[in-house]
């Protein structure tokens, strides 16, 4: 029987709900003070939003009904901030966690004295707090520039070497590293196209932007292939020192 007695026990102990405490919030301390009349037949009207809470918030939400009255200012305390400017749905934030009673900000609405019927009140919708995760910001790529080996285009993405040079520098019928080969418009092309392309005319392109203040020429044709022999017989040397 005593063991009966035992076990019965010890089930009625396990269906027996816990209490628990639930965080609460309690906006009822939201008050107006007395109008103070303009002597314009206007007023201004004060109210304070105050909250209570048994638990940290840094965010604070609620909606403003409001009748022949106008939110003319918000004044926050402590370290709250206001989110919505002079909207009827007013917003705080804080920099820091609040526990128990406190201020979060003064209302100031105005309104005509002849109005029979002025109201503000407050809804309050949310008490809480609210954790941010820090971002790092990323860091833009360079604009025609080298980072890491990589080269970086005039719009910051990343291109191919020879690419890197068509967009950053005004390489005009010029050959750069005895490998990359540009035309007359400054366009990347095969040797033969430009051959074809620089070999009719002297040109005498812009400087390249690469603070040095110098031009290219590229010589006729006839010129140009004695030049070509004399890189093939040396190929580690350039035909324009970039």
């Amino acid at each position: 029987m005593k063991r009966i007695f035992l076990i019965l026990l010890c089930l009625s102990a396990l269906v027996i709900p816990t209490k628990t405490e639930a965080k609460s919030f309690d906006f009822s301390g939201y008050y107006c003070d007395s109008k103070q009349s303009q002597n314009d037949g206007t007023f201004l009207l004060t109210c304070h939003i105050v909250v209570k809470t048994d638990y940290n918030i840094n965010h604070v939400a609620g909606k403003l009904h409001l009748k022949n009255v106008t939110l003319k200012e918000i004044k926050t305390k402590s370290d709250w901030k206001s989110n919505n400017g002079l909207s009827s749905d007013v917003d705080f934030t804080s920099a820091t966690t609040h526990m128990g009673s406190m201020t979060v900000a003064d209302l100031i609405f105005t309104g005509n004295l002849s109005d029979t019927e002025c109201t503000a009140s407050f809804e309050p919708l949310k008490a809480e707090e609210v954790v941010t995760t820090p971002t790092t910001p990323e860091e833009p790529n360079p604009v025609c520039g080298v980072l890491d080996n990589e080269f970086y285009g005039k719009n910051g993405t990343k291109v191919t070497e020879e690419k890197y040079y068509e967009e950053c520098y005004n390489y005009v019928c010029t050959v750069v590293d005895n490998k990359y080969y540009y035309n007359s418009e400054g366009k990347s092309v095969s040797y033969d196209v430009f051959l074809e392309d620089c070999s009719s005319d002297e040109y005498i392109p812009a400087t390249p932007n690469t603070g040095i203040d110098y031009g290219y020429i590229v010589l006729p044709l006839g010129i140009i292939s004695l030049i070509v022999i004399k890189k093939l017989a040396h190929k580690n040397t350039k035909i324009y020192k970039i």
